[in-house]
């Protein structure tokens, strides 16, 4: 009985001993679930950082937080986290996003390094084209540029820039512009010059370009220089052709004179020889039938530019017999010859007590109203109009005969004179009304084949007719001409 008492007693000793080994193990398990399995981790890692640009809105990335077991809850949790961040992306630098999550008494963290960095490259902003065209031997100016930067704002005078033009050769150039940022973030532009030569040579004649030759008298060309822009010195490549001025035969001797630059433009210039015989009288050639020559006296004042505007509205060319009485309008002159009116000479001073006193004098006032015209055209002149005409009887008064001698002097010099053979009756002292201008060059045309206006451009009520004749004139078949060298020179009756 005692051996048996003894028995169960050390069995229940033994259950007992393995319950407490039960609950110490399941214990051991709960505190091991609760206190080691679990742990917590984030969605992401950002092992490399995070980069911003800079000036860009930055927004923290979204990060969740989970508490996961090794044994159980392998799935994991999600449980909150606070995100901490001091990321300003207006300031470059190096920042930090720290990420925070508890459970229970386990807190983890995560820190991710942000970096703000400016990769954005400056801009350059050319001023003016990024290809440009300058003609050769002008100045080149580069119109200039501005740069700006997103970070560090204004760099323009940190441009640097490399390459020049030189336009004394035609080729193209390049010119760079670079310029860098603080951050090293670099950009360059181009901009193409092209140098061109599109001008073409000047050829200076040495004397006059209209030259008058006695027959019989010896002759050699005056010479001659030519410059270009780019080639300098071209004078030896000059070509002379034309007419081979015979000095022993009276007529007009076309000389030309043409060169060539290195890029191809061409330049032209020409002389006129008149080989005169005084004994002859200038070869003219017939203009035809119905022609009509407007000329205008005293000019230029104030009236010319509204006749010239007259002549272009109906293409009409006329010619000018100007002074120098009103010097204020001398640039009318070259407008004249600009638009293709036919530019001679007058007098300078249209003083009759001076210039009628003695040929000296008055081939002194013709010089210098020619040197005028010359300053304003280029040209000399080589038709005149004796103030008052070559049938003037004022010249008496101051020098007797000499209007004989003058209408000789002036054909020896290579010069033409013409008188008119129909007066507008402009001249009178006491004005007339414009209709009467109008009808007496109206009845006077239409007694003459070729006809030789006489009007005075300073005399508006003169001016205003113009366009009423031009209109009958071209109403009626007629062709209204300017007069040149050839055309038929009217002459008066000298009477002095």
């Amino acid at each position: 009985m005692l051996k048996r008492i003894g028995k169960m007693d050390k069995n229940k000793k033994m259950i007992i001993g393995i319950l407490t080994a039960a609950i110490v193990l399941v214990v051991a398990f709960i505190v091991y679930i609760t206190c080691f399995d679990s742990h917590i981790e984030f969605s992401s890692k950002f092992k490399n950082g995070i980069t911003v640009e800079y000036g860009k809105k930055f927004e923290a990335p979204k990060i969740k937080a989970y508490v996961r077991g090794r044994l159980i809850n392998r799935k994991g949790k999600e449980i909150k986290c606070t995100i901490d961040s001091n990321v300003d992306a207006t300031k470059t630098g190096s920042y930090e996003i720290k990420v925070t999550a508890q459970y229970g008494k386990k807190t983890a963290t995560q820190t991710i390094k942000v970096e703000v960095r400016d990769k954005k490259a400056p801009e350059i902003t050319l001023n003016g084209d990024a290809e440009m065209t300058v003609e050769a031997g002008s100045e080149f100016s580069d119109p200039g540029y501005t740069a700006t930067d997103n970070y560090d704002g204004d760099l323009t005078d940190k441009v640097s820039v490399t390459g020049a033009v030189d336009t004394s050769k035609p080729g193209d150039y390049e010119i760079k512009y670079s310029v860098a940022d603080s951050s090293k973030n670099e950009s360059e532009v181009k901009r193409t010059v092209h140098v061109t030569d599109t001008t073409a040579p000047q050829i200076k004649l040495s004397g006059d370009d209209f030259m008058s030759v006695k027959k019989g008298d010896k002759y050699s060309d005056p010479g001659y220089t030519a410059t270009d822009n780019c080639d300098g010195d071209i004078t030896d490549s000059v070509k002379v052709s034309g007419d081979k001025v015979d000095k022993d035969k009276a007529g007009k001797y076309t000389v030309t004179y043409e060169v060539s630059d290195s890029s191809g433009n061409k330049a032209t210039a020409t002389r006129v020889v008149s080989v005169y015989d005084p004994a002859a009288t200038a070869d003219t050639v017939n203009p035809g039938n119905k022609i009509i020559y407007l000329t205008f006296d005293d000019g230029p004042g104030k009236y010319t530019q509204g006749l010239l505007d007259v002549l272009d509205k109906y293409n009409v060319k006329a010619t000018f017999f100007v002074t120098n009485t009103h010097p204020d309008y001398q640039n009318m002159i070259a407008e004249e010859a600009k638009r293709g009116h036919t530019v001679a000479i007058h007098s300078a001073s249209h003083k009759y007590n001076q210039i009628y006193t003695s040929e000296q004098a008055f081939f002194d006032d013709l010089e210098q109203m020619n040197s005028i015209i010359k300053a304003q055209t280029g040209n000399d002149a080589s038709i005149i109009r004796f103030p008052g005409g070559s049938s003037n009887t004022v010249s008496k008064d101051y020098c007797p005969g000499i209007m004989t001698q003058l209408v000789n002097d002036v054909t020896a010099r290579g010069l033409l004179y013409c008188d008119w053979n129909v007066s507008s009756g402009d001249a009178n002292p006491k004005p007339i009304s414009t209709e009467q201008v109008v009808q007496n060059v109206i009845s006077g045309v239409q007694s003459h084949n070729v006809s030789v206006v006489l009007q005075h451009d300073i005399k508006e009520f003169s001016v205003n007719a113009v366009e009423q004749i031009i209109q009958w004139g071209q109403a009626n078949g007629y062709t209204f001409l300017p007069l040149t060298t050839s055309s038929p020179m009217s002459h008066h009756r000298v009477n002095n």
